[in-house]
């Protein structure tokens, strides 16, 4: 009989560049002995804050009453696979940085940065001043890293105001370069944007060529079946290990083997049934390749006071932001990436929506213009009680209702994630950390107190079922996260030497959010 390593070189040489049938081998062969599945991350942002009185559920902790703007998450099914937050503060510095500008960095690094851009375009262009979360976990956490990039992100709609890079980028490397600032001039030293893909098509391009040439043909599947049978043979060799084992452990022992021996039948049998089928292994199935015409606007507008438009947007823009991350899911489903970021559009965003404004509801206005316009601005609606009535009131129920849209789509996004499985069996939601950020605490482009909500995580020890209003940095809510991924309840002790720590003196965990799994 041949041997597995003979098989497995084999079998490795013959799937030629195929690299996603060699990660499904390794993943078969981990599954094999005992590995269960790895943690993810997926950083998510929605744009220009909240409106405080119809986003605060009522009462805390876990007997509270949802509130309209967050309601689409509970119809989902979602409570208990969710934590919502109220009170994050960015207490940073950014010379020259906008709201939306300098915000859209802090959430995401939490880092003190150094100034702005030159971008031929307006001068707030924020620059981040370290690394984004996403990037600190994938450097600090071993399990979330994959070969090649490793993360992918993101974004489904780029318009912005004026050139401006930051609002439409969440990731941020650890590379720096020297840039040309306007504030406050000179060269300044900016931790690398890593900007997100704009084309559904051409991120499927990115994580998916070569991942199995061709597809769906005869020549893959008996790859994959192949792959399926390299597995049993790990397993029937375990089986007759564990015989022997059971031959030399004490007698008190046996029960224990009795029940490893157990697990490793069911699974075989369910290899069995998988090759019967000709070669389904696990919940890796590559996806269908989104049109190449489907895809986000990109460019600068500057539209104050035209807000309203005749072309809508938001079926486009959901159809957009739902493929990004039906690709993001596959690719976690696949093992070929583990973190990645997904931004529905930047906080200086001109995308259009039609049906939302309630006195004309066929008007067509574009979301963050018509947040500027007057006298809805310079009132304190965000924060405080709704306008009385006259346009006023027809703004902030368009904000409200525009929110609700994106928490709508982002529902239906978390109840895929958390439907589909790996090819471990489990839950991709379950092992999947979700933050849910936005750049600003409202329209007037404060810097708290700032909304957020955490998604996922379940099976990493995340608890979720709670509301948690309290005046805390925003590094607090990466810092909890942590926790899963470092497997400690002192994560900065790992991270104690990141740019965010000196920026967020105190850091630390939001209690009760997180234990470690049985």
């Amino acid at each position: 009989m041949r041997s597995y390593r003979f098989a497995r070189r084999s079998f490795l040489a013959g799937i030629g560049g195929a690299f996603g049938l060699k990660v499904l081998l390794q993943d078969l062969e981990a599954m094999a002995q005992g590995a269960t599945s790895p943690p993810r991350f997926l950083l998510t942002h929605w744009p220009v804050g909240t409106l405080r009185k119809r986003y605060l559920p009522n009462g805390s902790g876990s007997t509270y009453t949802i509130s309209p703007i967050l309601k689409p998450f509970e119809d989902a099914g979602l409570r208990n696979d969710m934590t919502i937050f109220y009170g994050f503060f960015d207490r940073l510095n950014c010379p020259g940085g906008g709201g939306h500008e300098a915000g859209t960095p802090f959430t995401t690094t939490c880092a003190n940065a150094p100034g702005t851009r030159q971008n031929g375009g307006e001068a707030d262009d924020g620059v981040a001043g370290g690394p984004s979360f996403d990037q600190i976990f994938l450097k600090h956490v071993p399990e979330l890293q994959r070969p090649g990039a490793g993360y992918a992100n993101a974004i489904a709609d780029a318009r912005v105001d004026s050139k401006e890079t930051s609002t439409q980028c969440l990731s941020y490397g650890y590379t720096t370069r020297s840039i040309a600032s306007a504030v406050p001039g000179g060269n300044i030293v900016e931790h690398t944007p890593l900007l997100p893909t704009l084309s559904p098509a051409k991120l499927y391009a990115e994580l998916f060529s070569g991942f199995m040439p061709g597809g769906n043909i005869p020549a893959n599947q008996e790859a994959a079946i192949k792959a399926l049978r390299l597995r049993k043979s790990v397993l029937d060799f375990s089986m007759s290990e564990l015989a022997a084992l059971k031959q030399l452990a004490p007698g008190a022992e046996a029960g224990k083997i009795d029940i490893h021996a157990d697990a490793i039948r069911k699974v075989e049998q369910q290899l069995s049934d998988q090759i019967a089928s000709g070669g389904d292994a696990g919940q890796c199935m590559l996806p269908t390749k989104p049109a190449d015409s489907l895809t986000g606007k990109t460019g600068s507008k500057f539209d104050y006071g035209s807000e309203e438009t005749s072309i809508a947007d938001d079926e486009i823009h959901e159809q957009v932001g739902k493929a990004h991350a039906a690709i993001i899911l596959a690719a976690f489903q696949c093992d070929i990436i583990r973190v990645a970021t997904l931004q529905w559009s930047p906080g200086t965003n001109h995308v259009s929506f039609k049906g939302m404004f309630p006195s004309d509801p066929k008007k067509i206005f574009m979301h963050h213009p018509l947040s500027h316009r007057q006298p809805f601005l310079s009132s304190s609606a965000s924060s405080g009680d709704p306008p009385a009535g006259g346009e006023a009131r027809d703004i902030y129920e368009f904000l409200c209702n525009v929110q609700t849209w994106y928490n709508q789509k982002m529902a239906d996004i978390l109840v895929a994630f958390k439907n589909a499985q790996d090819a471990f069996g489990g839950s991709i939601l379950d092992y999947t950390c979700i933050p849910y950020v936005t750049e600003v605490a409202d329209s007037a482009h404060s810097r708290g107190p700032k909304p957020a909500l955490l998604f996922g995580g379940t099976k990493l020890g995340m608890k979720h079922g709670t509301f948690i209003n309290q005046e805390r940095p925003q590094s607090d809510l990466y810092v909890t996260v942590a926790q899963a991924y470092l497997k400690t309840n002192d994560p900065m002790s790992v991270l104690r030497d990141e740019n965010f720590a000196r920026s967020n003196p105190g850091t630390k965990p939001i209690p009760g959010l997180w234990e470690p799994p049985a």
